[in-house]
């Protein structure tokens, strides 16, 4: 088979996955509907860099702690090769929400007993000179993460392989379909884009306008980052989060949020959600926005693909028309698949500490490399996991959709 894959999408997921196999020699065919990529949830000005552990070391802890690993080591190379990334390395101060979650931070930390560099509890008074500014409770202090740029991280990604990339910005994908061994993505006028033996799905939610995806249980999220006007070298100089977060200072402007409205399709900016961004500020650095009124902040909204259990989907799509709802449950690996259709997609609001990890993962499944994750991982991101746990509601003349049990 010829290596070539159309990738439809240019934001994380979708320059990931075309920068890991553009590295094993393949050509791609890169479609955004906007001018440029890292428009849509990929466009904030930043996004947090750290792990999610928990006390039982479940999947999301394993996932999140594998992929902020590998996403350090990516930017980093990204970096000492002169690409256009931004980031900033100032370490993540991860507030706990009360007494009780403090407690559980320590357990993580007694039980898990990792390197002081990688994650510390920190007690209030600690925690206060780290952000240089009074803080209610300690919390967790990963001195590796950070934030990113994830717009430039996309830009990042393609510079890297501009050679065997072609990009077609501006262009909306109406349907895909296969023709023989060939996959083509075409525009509204049936106008055939661009076509290769492979195609990957990483346009969100818009994922699933086409027929073989519809299936997929994928929402959007709608998420608002108000942006507050701050002086360079101000207090916090680094990330603190607490049901919410706060950056240092980016060219003038420090980033607040984010909202998390599902299934709200509305893209203008309301003041009534900048009013809940300070509300979270103020309980992550008491006082801090007391005197910012909503009505005059900036911001910007992006619409994160979200899938039921905050995991992401990485890998084959399956063939859910030649599922029968009233059949045995089925391994993973039986199911049937769509051939060269594949998924990146359904990051959430974590697209920054998993797309180096997923663009990994996908490009050694469709080569057939040794994956990067045990296989009890690579299933809990496998897209066809939805159809072992859901039935099947079927119309006639239309796929198959997934209803709640």
């Amino acid at each position: 088979m010829p290596r070539h894959a159309i990738v439809i999408g240019a934001g994380l997921a979708g320059c990931s996955a075309a920068e890991r196999l553009a590295a094993r020699g393949w050509t791609i065919d890169l479609i955004d509907a906007a001018r440029a990529p890292g428009q849509g949830a990929s466009g904030n000005r930043a996004g947090v860099l750290r792990p999610l552990p928990s006390v039982d070391d479940n999947r999301l802890a394993r996932l999140t702690r594998a992929a902020f690993a590998y996403a350090r080591q990516h930017c980093a190379q990204l970096s000492a090769a002169g690409l256009p990334l931004r980031w900033g390395q100032t370490g993540v101060l991860h507030l706990a929400r009360d007494e009780r979650h403090a407690e559980t931070q320590r357990r993580v930390i007694e039980r898990q007993q990792p390197a002081a560099d990688e994650l510390r509890f920190v007690d209030r008074d600690e925690a206060a000179r780290l952000a240089g500014w009074p803080v209610a409770i300690g919390g967790w202090w990963f001195p590796r993460g950070g934030w990113v740029d994830p717009a430039s991280l996309c830009r990042a990604n393609l510079a890297r392989c501009a050679a065997v990339v072609r990009p077609h910005y501006g262009c909306q994908v109406a349907h895909i379909e296969r023709r023989g061994e060939i996959w083509h993505a075409c525009n509204r006028s049936g106008q055939v884009l661009a076509a290769a033996p492979l195609l990957i799905l990483a346009n969100a939610s818009a994922a699933r306008r086409f027929a073989p995806a519809s299936h997929l249980p994928l929402r959007a999220a709608r998420g608002q980052v108000s942006h507050l006007p701050a002086i360079q070298g101000s207090a916090p100089e680094i990330v603190v989060c607490r049901l919410g977060y706060v950056t240092p200072a980016i060219d003038g402007v420090r980033c607040a949020g984010a909202t998390f409205a599902v299934d709200d399709d509305e893209s203008a900016l309301r003041a009534a959600d900048h009013a809940e961004n300070l509300a979270k500020l103020d309980a992550i650095l008491p006082g801090y926005g007391r005197q910012i009124d909503p009505a005059s902040l900036g911001g910007r909204v992006g619409f994160r693909p979200l899938s039921p259990d905050r995991l992401p989907m990485i890998g084959a799509l399956a063939d859910a028309a030649a599922i029968a709802p009233d059949r045995p449950r089925r391994p993973l690996a039986e199911l049937p698949r769509l051939p060269g259709l594949y998924l990146i997609n359904g990051f959430g609001a974590r697209g920054i500490v998993w797309s180096a990890l997923a663009g990994e993962l996908l490009a050694c499944l469709i080569t057939g490399a040794p994956l990067p994750l045990p296989d009890d991982l690579v299933g809990a991101v496998d897209p066809a996991r939805f159809l072992l746990r859901k039935r099947f509601e079927r119309r006639p003349g239309k796929p198959p959709t997934l209803v709640a049990p």
